[in-house]
């Protein structure tokens, strides 16, 4: 591509992509490579993963956050509303690893990245529950739910998303909770969910 022509497709990326995707199409049908703006088009394709990874983490970092509340709030009016949220994202989480599974292989890095956004919304949420009367009281109770919650996730891929994503065919099941939120669960809400012991993580370090 000359560089009128590359600073031509770029005006039209930016100005209007509708029409730019439409023309980088129609080149790659004919083969004409020289026609493609190949920057703006590795872009866009890198852009599709980063859109479907950051999809599934947002999902996996809003039921990290809930799982936490349930184990550390003294809630009981919530916790019901909680759990029935955990398990419809969850459901979306299955469908976006079945429509790229590809991402599989990413799952470890992904979850770090959802365990700190989720913890993050969870210390913030608690904190607004316990309803502080001023700043002071706010910060304070920050600070103690910032050391009171696990740094570290202590959730198995498989506690959090409810099913194992490296066994084909299965799904989440709505009584796979990690052991420490199970007990909360039936405390409060008389579940009879089972308290499993923790199976041994996957030596491709996929699990956890």
């Amino acid at each position: 591509m000359s560089e009128v022509a590359t600073a031509r497709s770029r005006d039209l990326y930016r100005e209007d992509p509708w029409t730019w995707a439409r023309a980088q199409a129609a080149a790659m049908k004919r083969l004409d490579i020289k026609a493609i703006d190949w920057d703006n088009v590795i872009e866009e394709i890198e852009d599709v993963a980063g859109r479907d990874e950051a999809a599934w983490v947002s999902d996996c970092k809003n039921v990290i956050s809930h799982l936490l509340k349930i184990e550390y709030s003294g809630a009981v009016d919530t916790v019901d509303h909680w759990r029935k949220e955990i398990l419809t994202w969850r459901l979306e989480m299955l469908a976006k690893l079945y429509g790229s599974p590809g991402m599989k292989g990413s799952l470890s890095e992904l979850l770090d990245r959802a365990w700190r956004l989720g913890r993050a919304d969870a210390v913030q949420e608690l904190a607004e529950h316990a309803k502080p009367d001023d700043w002071a009281s706010e910060k304070k109770i920050l600070r103690e739910l910032r050391e009171r919650l696990p740094a570290e996730r202590y959730y198995s891929l498989v506690e959090i998303v409810g099913y194992d994503p490296f066994d084909k065919g299965s799904e989440p099941e709505p009584d796979v909770w990690p052991a420490s939120v199970a007990r909360r669960l039936n405390e409060k809400l008389g579940r009879g969910y089972p308290v499993r012991r923790r199976a041994p993580e996957r030596e491709s370090g996929h699990s956890r």
